[in-house]
C-alpha cells in the first residue's frame, strides 16, 4: 500500500500547514512607532482595562495643550450608590511621567428601574472633535444577565486636565 487517495493526502497537508502556521506565528504583538520619545501611562485599578480605548484631545480651557484620553471600562466606581464597577475615563497630559493621569469626573447615578450603571463599561469608546474647544464623546454599553443588551448610551462632555 501506497499513500491514500489524493483528497486524504491533501487534507493531511492542509492540516500540517495550519499547525505549522499556528506554531510559528507570534501571538498578538504590539509595537511603538516612535521608540525615541516613548510615552507610557498608568492608571485605573488592577483589571480595569486601562487603555482599552484612546483618543487625542485638544484642551483649550485654561492651558492650551493636547491630552490623551483613555478608557478603563472595568474600573471601580467612586462615590456612586448601588454600583461597584462602572468603568472610567482618564485624562493624561503628553509627558514623560507615567503616573499623571487623572480620572475624569462623570457623574452618573444608579436608578435600578431606569438607569443601571453597574458594569456599564464607561469608556469602552472615546472620540474627540480634535478642534479648539471641541467636545468628547464617551460611550457605554450596558449588559444585563437577565435582559441582555440594555442599550448603548453616549455622553458628550468638555474635559479639562489639572484645573
Amino acid at each position: 500500500g501506497g499513500p491514500g487517495p489524493p483528497s486524504q493526502s491533501r487534507a493531511a497537508l492542509v492540516r500540517l500547514c495550519l499547525l505549522w502556521g499556528a506554531l510559528c506565528s507570534p501571538g498578538g504583538a504590539g509595537f511603538n512607532l516612535d521608540t525615541k520619545f516613548l510615552i507610557l501611562k498608568r492608571g485605573g485599578t488592577e483589571g480595569s482595562f486601562f487603555g482599552f480605548s484612546v483618543a487625542l484631545h485638544r484642551q483649550t480651557d485654561g492651558q492650551d495643550r493636547y491630552l490623551l484620553l483613555t478608557g478603563a471600562p472595568q474600573d471601580v466606581a467612586t462615590g456612586t450608590e448601588n454600583a461597584t464597577r462602572t468603568g472610567a475615563v482618564y485624562s493624561c497630559p503628553l509627558s514623560v511621567s507615567m503616573n499623571d493621569c487623572e480620572r475624569v469626573d462623570i457623574e452618573e447615578k444608579s436608578e435600578p428601574r431606569k438607569n443601571i450603571i453597574e458594569d456599564m463599561w464607561l469608556g469602552v469608546t472615546i472620540a474627540s472633535q480634535r478642534q479648539p474647544s471641541g467636545r468628547v464623546l464617551v460611550s457605554v454599553t450596558c449588559w444585563d444577565a437577565l435582559r441582555g443588551l440594555v442599550g448603548g448610551a453616549f455622553k458628550s462632555l468638555s474635559i479639562t486636565h489639572g484645573t
